[in-house]
């Protein structure tokens, strides 16, 4: 049964997904609490209860491809895996990785110039010529949703998950989305991608906080902000998103997920959709490739895994055969914000040096290996 829908801390959490958390003033007249009790639940409360605020970024603003790679690091190679994915966040626009449990395939998320997407396939098949990857495949995004927390089923005073799985029933409707048409470049500058990395790195960032940060004329900033972020919309939507608190994510009470479904119809789809848009710890989804990659991203607190595997069984009877499930290996991920040293103020637009490129990587294999510590 859901929760009161008149909990202070869920009005606030609907309103941020509303308007974004930047204007405490406007919420404090949306949900008529006091601006400073609105500034205390989001700075503080939100927090503790395990409950974060992310600016989404839009990559295609800044011409961006997004990209789903898989990765395969061949045996001599897996002890240091994590170092030369971390250097690939400079080298070939990586953004973010994510190990999985009981494989050796890594999750990998890119975000490249349109412009350099030979020269990153190019990169990746140098790292299998080194022998570093047994192999990779390789799959454009083709759209992504984020979703937000589900407030009424959330008890923010007590910090937990409150879902009746036998009354819970499938939506009958979810959004429509389609892949982005080709367009012409987009305007945008070194001093926009900075402020795209502050609001990543940091939602509540005021123009203030990140001028003192970046060392930036406040007024210069300030007209950047709104002339160039909020006027061209390069921040998509803000999402309020249950992580979990720092002690169930220390003890592992939490399970980390990434489901995937491959050549789906376009029927199978929509039914997959609507069930994972009815289970409240749904992050995101995504189709890459040709449309025949569908996958969504979960938090689920251990208590409810099993909960969530009979609701997906029981939605979608045989359907259910088509998930593959991974648990994502917390303690062997990274995520990066938009590679801004990549972007060349001089040139006014972004570099991809492949065999300077290729040389560092080099480099460094020979340095991990004979210091693998």
């Amino acid at each position: 049964m859901p929760l009161p829908e008149d909990d202070p801390a869920a009005r606030i959490v609907r309103a941020i997904i509303q308007v974004g958390p930047g204007n405490y003033s406007l919420i404090s007249r949306l949900t008529g609490i006091p601006p400073e009790t609105v500034r205390y639940k989001i700075k503080n409360q939100l927090y503790r209860r395990g409950v974060a605020i992310h600016a989404l970024i839009d990559a295609e603003k800044f011409d961006l491809q997004r990209y789903i790679v898989m990765m395969s690091f061949s045996d001599s190679y897996q002890a240091i895996s994590k170092y030369i994915l971390q250097s690939l966040h400079e080298l070939a626009y990586l953004t973010y990785y994510s190990g999985q449990l009981m494989s050796k395939e890594y999750y990998c998320l890119f975000q490249t110039p349109r412009l350099y997407k030979s020269q990153m396939m190019e990169f990746l098949d140098e790292m299998v010529n080194l022998g570093i990857l047994t192999g990779y495949s390789l799959k454009p995004i083709i759209w992504v949703n984020y979703l937000s927390l589900r407030p009424e089923y959330y008890d923010f005073q007590e910090g937990r998950w409150d879902i009746d799985w036998q009354a819970l029933s499938t939506v009958s409707e979810v959004p429509k989305i389609g892949a982005s048409s080709e367009y012409d470049k987009n305007e945008y500058d070194k001093m926009d991608i900075l402020l795209a990395k502050e609001l990543a790195l940091n939602s509540l960032s005021t123009v203030a906080e990140m001028s003192k940060k970046l060392n930036i004329n406040v007024k210069t900033l300030q007209y950047h902000y709104n002339s160039h972020v909020l006027e061209r919309k390069m921040v998509t939507k803000y999402i309020v998103r249950w992580m979990g608190d720092l002690e169930s994510i220390k003890k592992h009470r939490i399970i980390y997920g990434r489901v995937f479904a491959k050549d789906l119809s376009q029927s199978q789809l929509q039914d997959i959709r609507k069930a994972f848009y009815s289970i409240p710890f749904t992050w995101s989804e995504a189709a890459a490739g040709n449309r025949d990659l569908y996958l969504v991203e979960m938090a689920v607190p251990v208590e409810h895994y099993l909960y969530v595997q009979y609701y997906l069984n029981n939605s979608l009877g045989s359907l259910a055969e088509c998930l593959d499930f991974k648990t994502i290996d917390v303690g062997n991920s990274l995520a990066f914000t938009i590679p801004h040293s990549l972007y060349d103020s001089v040139a006014g637009s972004w570099s991809f040096p492949l065999d300077e490129n290729v040389k560092k990587l080099q480099n460094l294999r020979e340095t991990l290996k004979q210091n693998p510590g």
